[in-house]
């Protein structure tokens, strides 16, 4: 496995000088304005580098395990819906519908959720005739928390990359699968996480083309590790928690202060703290990467002693936890 990193490695490094190349000359560019950080104008094609090493990944890779390869084959989709928005700028109903034709695509792959798992007092939650509309909707929810996160250098990457890991550890933990293909899934976004940091020539930025990806593929990846895994929807949410909290507080908070849902603003964690506690960029990374870590962790110790039930009541208490600390940090 550590020959087929290398090549990953390699070839999105070639992949990445080609795209930021032909990003610079067709003005495929993040322009700096004063609701963003950054101070030059930066490529946002991001997403093409990584689905396009996705792309590689499956051509090089013998694994047999179907479903991961169409996951990872249709990122190209994904990524092209994201850079559509990208280029221009289009309403919140077309950017929905262009999110929703690659995940559609893989639903008619038979990777949807027919139910949320057995709970103590409650049994197993079948979702029936809704199951399809179901998991297009989650999808949507994780594609678009992710574009919220996406405001600083590293971010989006770095939990995405996080949450892939311990999608692995879990696996291995609860149901004994030493999934390799996960650990491959987790490179691509590490090697973006250096370019997307770094103050070099080819520095560049995920774009709605990634983070469209990365929600794509988180969607589906804990679709297969809950369908063909059975890995528990109780344990599956815990490393995902950073981006649920994160979405759903901004939008509580934007609805209590009469605020436009759908308008871009400085409103988010990685924002807030920067400005409360005067953190730089780098320092708001890491302190929400430890928070995401912290969740993570406290998820797996939650689910190993205790049993689904208390894992979601725990999970809503974090909520509200989080919440509230959102509110202190924006007043």
């Amino acid at each position: 496995m550590i020959y087929t990193i290398l090549f990953i490695a390699i070839f999105q490094i070639i992949i990445t000088y080609f795209i930021v190349l032909i990003s610079n000359k067709k003005n495929l560019l993040d322009i700096p304005d004063k609701r963003k950080v950054h101070l030059h104008p930066t490529p946002y094609t991001g997403g093409l580098v990584i689905s396009i090493t996705f792309l590689f990944i499956v051509y090089i890779t013998d694994y047999a395990q179907s479903d991961y390869n169409l996951i990872f084959s249709y990122l190209i989709l994904a990524a092209i819906a994201g850079l559509i928005d990208d280029i221009y700028d289009v309403n919140p109903g077309t950017k929905l519908l262009l999110q929703t034709i690659p995940i559609f695509l893989l639903i008619d792959q038979n990777l949807y959720l027919l139910d949320l798992g057995e709970y103590k007092y409650f049994g197993e939650i079948i979702l029936g005739s809704s199951d399809k509309i179901f998991t297009i909707f989650c999808c949507l929810f994780l594609i678009n928390s992710c574009n919220y996160i996406d405001g600083i250098d590293g971010l989006l990457s770095s939990i995405t990359a996080n949450i892939i890991l311990f999608l692995y550890l879990f696996l291995l933990i609860f149901t004994e699968t030493n999934n390799e293909y996960l650990l491959i899934a987790s490179v691509p976004f590490i090697i973006f996480f250096i370019f997307n940091i770094s103050n070099t020539k080819l520095k560049i930025f995920l774009g709605d083309s990634g983070s469209a990806l990365s929600g794509f593929l988180l969607s589906f990846l804990c679709i297969t590790s809950y369908t063909t895994y059975e890995l528990k929807p109780s344990i599956i949410i815990w490393p995902l928690a950073y981006l649920v909290f994160e979405f759903i507080s901004v939008n509580i908070i934007r609805l209590v202060g009469s605020n436009k849902i759908f308008v871009a603003a400085q409103d988010h964690f990685h924002y807030e703290i920067m400005k409360k506690f005067n953190l730089s960029n780098n320092q708001s990374l890491i302190t929400i990467f430890l928070i995401q870590c912290f969740l993570s962790f406290f998820g797996l110790y939650i689910n190993l002693y205790y049993d689904s039930l208390v894992s979601i009541i725990y999970y809503v208490l974090f909520f509200f936890v989080f919440l509230s600390f959102k509110f202190y940090v924006k007043n």
